[in-house]
């Protein structure tokens, strides 16, 4: 349509407004999203030039694998009983003539019987090779004692693994409170971190007490007790009473028992355990998969901050930057609770001490005297 003057009347659309002032509204808005957009990819690339680099991608969580290390164990358990391989379980394993019990009960069955058997030595040799090559490494990844826990701990465990989440900042805000704690006794049988292993370790005292009980009765008598092998022992008179439908007493007297140390005896591992002090021991050999932190990438030493997200995360109190409050490196469970926590990803477990991708480890990860594998 034509204006009385001839000049052509705007197009209007169903609301009355021009469709060139709309068409100009929505292009003045296009160009508004761009800016915005662009300002704030600026604003990002500064705050990341600004952050420590991370690594890309999400990591699986270590408490994850490790729960699947135990089950896998607990599976080859119950493909032996359904194939009767005679394979056992990690109390007593074996294969063809080689026999094999855990260290702590292969001890106990020498001293119990006075007598030596070549093939149960040979088993415990493995033992023992394995333990000097991967530290302690079986108390977090093949024990089913944590896996029972995290299972059936209730509200505390599900409140420590909140803790462990909360990540660098707890770690960062409360450096003071947590060297206290790890310097600190809580009670009779707690020991100070840098004390682990030591004199004033119970665990010792009850490795101890194992050994002298077995030479006096003449029998093993810690195996009666031991949680790792009441909790197989229990999957074993379950798998019986299916298979062959036999009921018996230690249907109710091993799930007791086992559970009374879970519920009673909540820091059995930590405070207790003679086979976690006997792998300790033999861990003062282990000089391979030491935790190591990076000393060009680790906050602590890059930036000069506060943050010990590291030390906070681990469950035996080692410390890699305050080597003076730290529990000694053999205590080390090879759990990578400490690399999760990083917030940089600065730890890192290489095969031999300072072999690690050409890094630098940080001084103080370096600086134990007791350690034998620095220098």
């Amino acid at each position: 349509m034509k204006g009385e003057e001839g000049i052509p009347e705007p197009r209007m659309d169903a609301t009355g407004a021009s469709l060139v002032e709309v068409a100009g509204e929505r292009r003045a808005e296009s160009v508004t999203a761009r800016a915005s957009e662009a300002s704030k990819e600026g604003r990002a690339g500064a705050a990341g030039e600004s952050r420590p680099k991370e690594a890309k991608g999400r990591r699986v969580k270590a408490a994850g694998l490790r729960t699947l290390s135990a089950l896998f164990v607990v599976g080859l358990v119950c493909l032996g009983l359904a194939a009767h391989t005679g394979t056992g379980s990690p109390s007593a394993f074996g294969f063809a003539d080689v026999a094999a019990l855990c260290p702590l009960g292969g001890l106990e069955a020498m001293i119990a019987s006075k007598t030596v058997v070549p093939p149960l030595l040979i088993g415990l040799a493995i033992v023992v090779v394995l333990t000097l090559l991967l530290g302690r490494a079986f108390c977090a990844w093949g024990c089913p004692v944590p896996l029972l826990r995290r299972v059936f701990g209730g509200k505390r465990s599900k409140e420590r693994a909140a803790g462990k989440e909360s990540g660098p900042a707890a770690g960062a805000d409360a450096p003071i409170d947590s060297a206290a704690k790890r310097t600190a006794r809580k009670g009779l049988l707690d020991v100070a971190a840098p004390e682990r292993g030591g004199v004033h370790d119970a665990r010792n005292w009850v490795l101890g007490g194992t050994v002298l009980t077995t030479a006096l009765f003449g029998f093993p008598v810690f195996c009666l007790v031991c949680p790792v092998g009441l909790t197989f022992g229990t999957l074993v008179v379950v798998w019986r009473l299916f298979q062959f439908n036999e009921v018996t007493w230690s249907l109710l007297v091993f799930p007791a028992i086992l559970l009374i140390e879970l519920v009673a005896l909540r820091s059995w591992c930590h405070r207790f355990c003679p086979l976690g002090a006997l792998l300790s021991l033999l861990s003062r050999a282990n000089c391979t998969f030491r935790p190591t932190s990076q000393a060009d990438v680790c906050l602590h030493t890059t930036r000069g901050q506060a943050c010990h997200a590291c030390a906070d995360a681990c469950p035996e109190g080692i410390d890699l930057h305050r080597p003076a409050l730290s529990a000694p490196l053999n205590e080390c469970l090879k759990c990578r609770e400490c690399a999760d926590a990083c917030p940089v990803h600065a730890i890192t477990f290489p095969l031999m001490p300072g072999t690690s991708k050409g890094r630098k480890p940080a001084r103080a990860s370096v600086e134990r005297g007791d350690e034998p594998c620095n220098g």
